[in-house]
């Protein structure tokens, strides 16, 4: 389920973490800019594991910050396909049932991937197995493990446009073209619900199965 990924990045450390040991301006550096990123086709960071080497600090003419060469290691998020994994049930939409391990919510669960006689309840908008020993709902609120097995990881690139103002010192013709950008989209027609879905897409996505024996709810097999 976890990897070590190593990288290698040159870290800027700010002039006001200086005064610390480098090691630990550093480590700061790296988990702020890593820890819940997703690196893609490699998975999502977790934390920093270790750092391995150290070069030497550059600095640059206009910039404050000490850009140090590292070599270090991560602890990356990313399960192998046909692994099994416990999780609880995040949310149950008609397409499908959503997984969350607590730091990662977006395992997917489609209804071809559930237990034969899994049925959408429109009522209680849950899924519900029908077997011969009853009916059994799938729902979040029980608290109740789920078991999984991984079929597929999915990657995507997601581009989300900055909503920052433009810099006091910008060039004027620059901050009159956002300008003019922005009222473009202002004017623009609403998305489309596809399109929303599109956007909302997350960057890191598993896609898993509770079909076989011994997946689902744990308390179905006890």
């Amino acid at each position: 389920m976890f990897v070590l990924v190593k990288m290698k990045d040159a870290v800027p450390i700010p002039a006001s973490e200086l005064s610390k040991p480098r090691s630990l301006a550093v480590s700061n550096q790296i988990e702020k800019k890593y820890s819940n990123r997703v690196l893609l086709g490699t998975g999502l960071c977790v934390c920093l594991y270790e750092i391995e080497e150290l070069g030497e600090g550059l600095i640059y003419p206009s910039d404050s910050a000490v850009h140090v060469r590292v070599t270090f290691s991560l602890v990356v998020f990313r399960p192998f396909i046909g692994e099994v994994i416990t999780g609880s049930i995040h949310r149950s939409t008609p397409e499908g049932l959503w997984i969350s391990l607590g730091f990662f919510q977006d395992i997917f669960v489609p209804p071809h991937f559930m237990q034969d006689g899994s049925e959408w309840d429109e009522e209680h908008q849950l899924w519900v197995w029908k077997s011969e020993h009853g009916d059994a709902m799938l729902d979040p609120a029980f608290g109740s493990p789920v078991r999984f097995r991984v079929t597929n990881t999915i990657f995507r690139p997601v581009k989300r446009p900055s909503k920052a103002p433009p810099a006091a010192n910008a060039d004027p013709t620059l901050v009159q073209q956002a300008g003019k950008r922005f009222v473009d989209r202002k004017n623009t027609p609403a998305r489309t619900g596809q399109e929303q879905e599109q956007e909302d897409e997350p960057a890191f996505q598993v896609m898993a199965s509770i079909k076989d024996d011994g997946l689902g709810l744990a308390i179905w097999w006890e």
